[in-house]
């Protein structure tokens, strides 16, 4: 084959036309040097890539809120229904229960967490606390808690990033606003 084409050059008049050797360019050294290294990645699996980085800081902050505000739900359905004869009472803590469902939804909308994550175990919120009996205690217990609460998001502001405290800002002030409209005059009787 190779005296054929010797030929046929031959034949058009190029005598002494020279051999050209292709020589590799750098996009196909950079392809090979990629596809070796993902054929050794491959062989490995996923460890050759190395440990998944550690979750920061702010992670661990918004896990810590969303199992407190799961707390806070359920301890206002806890507090609904030792309410249910008090029409007046448990209307208002339904629409706490309400502002909690929102902000917990909120607080795990801002938590991503990838697959085999560190942080793919949620952490457990502990059982909600025994309320006493009676209306006044047990407004005045959820009036405590929510006070604690706000507090608790109010430290934490500087420890996450700006978007993350703008929302648990805004949460710890309506744990405020709660404890203010539970301790209004005339609903614990």
């Amino acid at each position: 084959m190779l005296g054929a084409a010797r030929d046929f050059v031959a034949g058009i008049g190029l005598e002494g036309a020279r051999q050209v050797t292709a020589e590799p360019t750098r996009r196909v050294m950079f392809a090979a040097a990629a596809a070796s290294s993902l054929l050794l990645a491959g062989c490995k699996g996923l460890e050759a890539l190395g440990p998944p980085p550690k979750p920061a800081a702010a992670v661990g902050t918004l896990e810590h809120a969303i199992a407190a505000e799961e707390l806070m739900v359920r301890t206002y359905q806890a507090a609904l229904a030792a309410l249910a004869g008090e029409p007046r009472a448990s209307g208002i803590v339904a629409d706490v229960l309400a502002d909690h469902q929102a902000h917990l939804a909120r607080l795990r909308s801002r938590l991503i967490v990838p697959p085999g994550s560190a942080t793919a175990k949620p952490i457990r919120s502990p059982a909600p606390p025994a309320l006493p009996t009676g209306q006044r205690q047990v407004i005045s217990a959820l009036v405590t808690a929510e006070n604690a609460a706000a507090a608790r998001l109010m430290g934490q502001l500087l420890t996450v990033p700006p978007a993350v405290a703008q929302l648990m800002a805004s949460i710890g002030a309506s744990e405020a606003s709660h404890a203010a409209l539970l301790s209004r005059p005339g609903l614990a009787l």
